[in-house]
């Protein structure tokens, strides 16, 4: 998503049901077109990382991809895939945090 967002949308999501995990960073690349002659483009986005239940992903998903603005052109990507383990320390019962 656009760089500067990334914050913004864990403290959203942070304590969405089903949300196990988030988590963001910043990158920087060097994209493949040029803008002159030995001149590339660079470009900067916040990447955000979730892990969440399955029963609650499509919801999630959703609220995401209109929260980010991620149905303007441009404004980033977003994506869903599987997982086959997931987060290895999970609350237990009667736990007060």
């Amino acid at each position: 998503m656009r760089a500067g967002e990334g914050q913004r949308l864990v403290e959203i999501f942070a304590e969405e049901p089903g949300v196990l995990s988030i988590s963001h960073h910043h990158a920087r690349g060097v994209g493949g077109r040029r803008i002159r002659d030995n001149q590339l483009y660079f470009d900067e986005k916040d990447v955000l990382i979730l892990l969440v239940e399955t029963e609650f992903v499509d919801e999630v998903f959703s609220a995401l991809f209109h929260e980010a603005g991620l149905n303007q052109p441009g404004a980033g990507m977003i994506f869903m895939e599987k997982v086959l383990r997931g987060h290895p320390m999970m609350p237990f019962e009667g736990a007060d945090w």
